[in-house]
């Protein structure tokens, strides 16, 4: 994958499935040399001299799954800043520029980041020019919520716009207040694209149903 040195244009998230188990949300990144009017919002970053393989294998050292806390779905990779440490200086380490650690995470001010915080690292995918930020769902969690939402056909799990909005925020600049779409949902493959507007970015947010396909199928972010 060649990254581009001066700017990553025009970023999107894209959520998909790669694997049964697994969920991944992904940062597409143009180059800059890309045809783009001048008044169109850019996400400038000055990359770190890492391959792209070697970034991802920083991540995949470096980091370790959040909590569950009884959530469907958790992180897979986080990172807890050290003493002294800055946003900069964990970029430098992951071989990610700190402005899209920024941006995946959501934070305002990198000032505030101490020590203890928990930081959502973006993998480079070495196949593809995208980051990803990978999640995990938990197998049990699912297999008991198929089972209580069995006798439900009315439940704002089974909506995957809903879905979309709680759990995509705050991924790439994603908020609440964000303008949600339903763009694809094929219920034969348990499968849908949601599109989820920001200020800066155009978002689009794969859902995928891990249990039962259709009508009846409990969604959840990809």
């Amino acid at each position: 994958m060649i990254l581009p040195r001066s700017a990553l244009l025009a970023l999107v998230l894209i959520i998909g499935f790669l694997t049964s188990s697994t969920l991944y949300f992904y940062a597409k990144s143009s180059d800059a040399a890309t045809k783009k009017s001048s008044n169109e919002a850019t996400f400038d970053a000055d990359l770190p001299q890492l391959t792209a393989s070697q970034s991802s294998q920083k991540v995949d050292e470096l980091t370790k799954p959040a909590l569950s806390k009884g959530r469907l779905s958790y992180p897979k990779n986080v990172y807890t800043v050290e003493a002294k440490e800055t946003l900069f200086g964990i970029g430098a380490k992951f071989g990610i520029d700190w402005k899209l650690i920024k941006l995946t995470n959501g934070i305002t001010n990198e000032n505030l980041i101490q020590a203890g915080y928990t930081l959502v690292i973006p993998r480079i995918e070495v196949t593809t020019d995208l980051y990803r930020v990978n999640f995990q769902v938990d197998e049990d969690q699912a297999s008991a919520l198929n089972r209580d939402l069995r006798d439900t056909t009315d439940d704002p799990l089974f909506d995957p716009v809903e879905v979309a909005k709680r759990n995509a925020v705050p991924y790439f600049g994603v908020l609440a207040e964000s303008e949600f779409t339903l763009l694809e949902r094929d219920e034969s493959r348990g499968t849908a694209l949601v599109q989820a507007k920001t200020i800066d970015n155009s978002i689009v947010v794969g859902l995928f149903q891990p249990k039962e396909k259709g009508k009846n199928g409990f969604w959840v972010v990809l």
